[in-house]
């Protein structure tokens, strides 16, 4: 794991829990203490946290915290890419999608390039990237202030760009979900968007990956009842698969692909018969 993506991860447990200790760090991204400290240290500097005897203590308002796109695609990028296997079978060609700009929802749009006939809108410029190189997919671009952090448009342009569309599908990252407060994220532009892409389509998709869950960002979205499907990896809590279950979303859980599971599951497969 590279130094940047464990002090993200870092900062994600500081921003739920507030304080933590070394050996939980140690025990949680498989590293000695010795490292744990050089990234302690490292955060401290940047005003991230206050060292402690023994751990350290947050220096983050826990609700509007972003990390930068780039942390993002390094962080849980195996299960972004399970996600978005599961999510390929949604789309279908002929669809008008909305592809918002997540990491994970480019890591779908990464599964479309060879598909027919299919209308793609997105306010994300890698996205729009990775799609000019499809002759089957026609990409439209929202325009408007370009996030530089996130690598994500929105503003007054976006809007007005999507005020005068209809969508088949719209598919959704999500930054904080939790089954009783419902969908949130650190940027309330983000969150306008969120809004008027879901009002356009007839179906809501969210993609989000396990460490999603529990959590509450400073700007609301909307309840989890606004989704019509959400995808996540197997890391998710059941309780939460359970919660949203009972709200009315179809929740589809992506498997991953790895030997190890394929293994397992095909002894669980044999015992059961």
């Amino acid at each position: 794991m590279l130094a940047e993506e464990r002090r993200f991860q870092i900062r994600e447990v500081l921003a739920t829990q507030r304080t933590v200790t070394a050996s939980d760090l140690c025990d949680r991204l498989k590293v000695t203490a010795a490292t744990i400290r050089r990234d302690l240290a490292v955060l401290e500097q940047e005003g991230v946290l206050v060292r402690s005897h023994g751990g350290a203590v947050s220096r983050m308002s826990s609700t509007n915290f972003q990390p930068s796109y780039g942390a993002l695609l390094r962080t849980r990028s195996e299960e972004k890419r399970q996600i978005a296997r599961a999510a390929e079978s949604l789309v279908l060609d002929g669809d008008t999608v909305f592809l918002e700009g997540s990491t994970t929802v480019f890591e779908l749009a990464r599964q479309l390039i060879h598909r027919h006939r299919l209308t793609v809108v997105t306010n994300s410029p890698t996205i729009v990237c990775e799609l000019q190189r499809s002759p089957g997919v026609t990409v439209l671009c929202t325009g408007g202030d370009l996030q530089k952090d996130t690598f994500y448009l929105s503003g007054e342009w976006t809007q007005r760009a999507l005020s005068e569309i209809r969508l088949d599908k719209a598919i959704l990252g999500i930054s904080a979900i939790d089954p009783a407060y419902g969908i949130s994220t650190a940027n309330h532009a983000e969150a306008q968007i969120k809004k008027m892409v879901s009002k356009a389509a007839k179906t809501r998709i969210a993609l989000a990956d396990h460490g999603k869950f529990g959590m509450q960002c400073f700007a609301y979205v909307g309840p989890i009842s606004d989704l019509n499907i959400l995808v996540t990896d197997s890391g998710t809590d059941s309780g939460y698969i359970k919660a949203l279950r009972d709200s009315g979303v179809q929740v589809i859980v992506a498997e991953s692909e790895s030997p190890a599971f394929r293994i397992a599951n095909q002894k669980q497969s044999s015992k059961k018969h």
